[in-house]
């Protein structure tokens, strides 16, 4: 790893605590229903690749929830930060089972992220939203309008910061209103109705598809990739 990616991994660090330090944990965590805090972090595969890749999720079910210790101590040191970015890593580096979203994810990481030493592995893994409820969605949790707030303001730093080229979200139609609020997007083509979206935030071609669990989706994420692949 070079000086440049040591350089963004500590920015990202630094902002993901500031971030934090700037959330109520006690009052987020008054639901002991919600997940640990999910914090995206990038593989040494990421800063080797010709492109650089986001695929993007909902949120990841009942995350850490026993082991944060964001969630169960409320801890917004460096040490905390790191601890749930290498997470993110050990867990991205298991096999996907029957997971369909890390199937997606490495076949999309495969096919957009070459010329590196782990292509399978490279893409930034992050999701949508940080935490979840129930080990479902967050969205009808009483704390959700927190959730979405600390969820924003991480996504935002990580396109910032680790400058992806492409971003493939494979959250469904229902959550475009949530990207919408969370970055400053421009749409460049409406493929499909609810099924794909193609805008770019900043310098970053963003497709928004189906998530891959969808009965439907594979046709959309196939055309997604292949849109995105004549980009890299």
């Amino acid at each position: 790893m070079n000086m440049d990616s040591y350089q963004k991994i500590a920015q990202l660090e630094a902002r993901y605590c500031e971030i934090i330090r700037e959330t109520d944990l006690r009052e987020l965590y008054g639901n002991s229903q919600l997940s640990g805090v999910f914090l995206a972090s990038p593989s040494n595969a990421y800063f080797e690749s010709s492109k650089k890749v986001f695929i993007i999720g909902q949120e990841t079910r009942d995350w850490r929830r026993a082991k944060c210790h964001i969630k169960n101590e409320y801890s917004s040191d460096i040490n905390a930060i790191r601890e749930s970015m290498q997470a993110t890593l050990d867990f991205n580096q298991k096999k996907p089972k029957s997971s369909k979203f890390r199937q997606f994810y490495i076949k999309a990481s495969n096919l957009l992220s070459k010329s590196n030493s782990d292509p399978k592995h490279s893409a930034v893994w992050t999701n949508q939203f940080c935490i979840s409820y129930k080990g479902n969605s967050p969205v009808h949790s009483d704390a959700f309008p927190e959730i979405k707030e600390l969820s924003k303001k991480l996504l935002k730093a990580q396109f910032e910061i680790l400058s992806p080229d492409i971003a493939i979200f494979a959250v469904g139609s229902s959550r475009d209103k949530y990207i919408k609020e969370a970055l400053d997007v421009t749409t460049i083509d409406v493929i499909h109705p609810r099924r794909l979206w193609h805008f770019k935030v900043g310098d970053t071609n963003c497709f928004r598809c189906n998530h891959p669990r969808w009965h439907g989706a594979n046709r959309y994420l196939a055309e997604a990739l292949e849109l995105a692949k004549a980009l890299t």
